[in-house]
């Protein structure tokens, strides 16, 4: 008659029986890849005796970089529409071109697009090297020089006159807070023919500027003489800006200078 096992000998057999199973379990090899978190750090996850893994070998190191040290075309270059509502260019960066100024014409007149114009003699032409700008002059006057840029955007122009009367106005400020918009005159007229829309405001000129191209501006007692005028190519933008005593003086020019334009 065989006996039985009494029950704590029971238990510690098959407690030693577990263990020895557990003993003799297949390990994972060294050099298994830590969780995909962690793998391209090169580093083994916190608590794991797995050794660290290097990142997978750059197919692409060492060979050279055709555009290394060239450098950016549009690096500086402003945008002068960038983020606007109803900006066609979406804030992007214009296209740097070599220097130009206008040609001149047999008769004297400036070339700008479809328009030829008169250029009052002791302005200054700057060469424009932004795709985006048609023609950049520099007008004299005792309380410091001011800016004339002509912007052209293409036959889709760049947005509503609205968005751009708006922006424009915008970048002023009023000594008593209120709207440059009420502030400002508007004109409804014609150049050359063409519909167009004259705007001035005088206060003080605050525009931030770009990344990449200018830094931010802020200057008190400035004026602006503005105009959109359409053009068979599109709408041409004149936007003159500078100390008020300079655009006063220079108003009346500036007025006969988009009164010359002419369809050539």
């Amino acid at each position: 008659m065989t006996r039985c096992a009494p029950p704590i000998a029971l238990a510690f057999a098959l407690a030693s029986a577990l263990a020895l199973g557990a003993s003799c379990k297949k390990q994972p090899p060294k050099g298994d890849l830590p969780p995909a978190t962690d793998w391209q750090s090169g580093t083994a996850p916190a608590g794991s005796n797995a050794p660290a893994t290097a990142a997978p070998p750059n197919p692409h190191a060492g060979v050279d970089n055709p555009h290394a040290g060239v450098d950016n075309p549009h690096a500086g270059v402003d945008n002068p529409h960038a983020g606007m509502a109803g900006d066609p260019h979406g804030g992007s960066v214009p296209a740097q071109t070599g220097p130009k100024t206008l040609d001149k014409l047999g008769d004297g007149r400036l070339a700008l697009g479809p328009f030829s114009i008169v250029a009052p003699a002791d302005w200054t032409t700057k060469p424009v090297t932004s795709s985006m700008r048609a023609a950049d002059f520099v007008l004299p006057g005792k309380a410091g020089e001011a800016e004339l840029i002509v912007y052209y955007f293409g036959s889709g122009g760049a947005g509503s006159i609205d968005d751009n009367v708006n922006r424009w106005l915008d970048q002023f400020q009023q000594p008593d807070g209120k709207s440059s918009r009420d502030a400002a005159r508007i004109e409804k007229i014609k150049f050359a023919g063409q519909d167009a829309t004259y705007v001035s405001v005088t206060g003080r000129y605050v525009n931030q500027g770009m990344p990449g191209g200018g830094g931010p501006v802020d200057k008190p007692d400035q004026a602006l003489l503005a105009a959109i005028v359409g053009s068979p190519s599109g709408p041409y933008y004149f936007k003159l800006v500078g100390p008020k005593g300079t655009v006063d003086a220079q108003t009346k020019a500036f007025r006969a200078m988009l009164d010359s334009l002419k369809l050539q």
